[in-house]
């Protein structure tokens, strides 16, 4: 009898320690989801290109709008609205993550490098708060709106052989951006970077890009172009 009272108690004590155990694993997902706020997901119509900047979940993180992180995350970002999505495993549900709750966000892409972006306000066409990814911080930053425009293209038939005229198509817009001073818009090309300084300092700039051998061919060779000005004291003209 007192055996069978013994094993009654072991089987009580084991069962009430899973019970506790599971319930702190849902009151930390119940946290999770409380904590990032957001409406499920509305797949876009499917075209040429893609409105996504990554196309697979990326693991990364978000930060609140009052500076709490959290990791651990899958998410996309979408070019074409400007807004993050992530996967609730939880639910197994994809929630775009409401943008005034966010400070900015980060992911890994599959080389290793890590893309940040962060908001803030833009004061020009189509003024409001935007995301854009981080490409050179300093005084001033180099920033890119990661824009993803849906425009009519030439007839084709999609993978259905359903007959379609639309395409997204990339229209990334590269600002330099003071806090002060605001944003100046760039073109990712020599010409672009000259552009922003005197003419005096445009010949010193030509050949401080020869003496490093850099030549701008698009947006990689323009950050090194643009880290090797700066290193060197040049200030842009807004």
């Amino acid at each position: 009898m007192n055996i069978r009272i013994i094993n009654t108690l072991l089987i009580f004590m084991a069962c009430s320690y899973i019970q506790t155990v599971c319930a702190q694993e849902t009151m930390n997902q119940n946290w999770a989801a409380e904590k990032i706020k957001g409406v499920r997901f509305l797949p876009y119509r499917s075209y040429d290109g893609s409105p996504f900047l990554n196309d697979s979940w990326r693991p990364g993180k978000i930060e609140f709008a009052d500076g709490e992180i959290a990791d651990s995350l899958f998410l996309k970002y979408s070019s074409f609205k400007d807004e993050l999505v992530y996967f609730n495993k939880g639910i197994s549900t994809q929630i775009v993550i409401d943008k005034a709750s966010l400070n900015g966000f980060s992911f890994v892409e599959d080389d290793g490098r890590i893309c940040v972006f962060r908001k803030q306000y833009f004061d020009g066409y189509m003024e409001g708060d935007r995301f854009f990814e981080v490409l050179s911080k300093g005084n001033p930053d180099l920033l890119v709106c990661r824009k993803v425009d849906l425009r009519t293209s030439s007839v084709y038939y999609d993978k259905s052989g359903i007959l379609k005229n639309m395409t997204y198509d990339p229209a990334y817009q590269y600002y330099f951006y003071s806090p002060v001073k605001g944003y100046a818009f760039v073109r990712i090309n020599q010409g672009g970077l000259l552009a922003k300084f005197d003419k005096a300092s445009q010949k010193q700039i030509k050949k401080l890009l020869r003496k490093n051998k850099i030549k701008i061919t698009g947006e990689e060779s323009f950050i090194n172009a643009w880290k090797v000005v700066e290193k060197e004291g040049y200030e842009i003209a807004f």
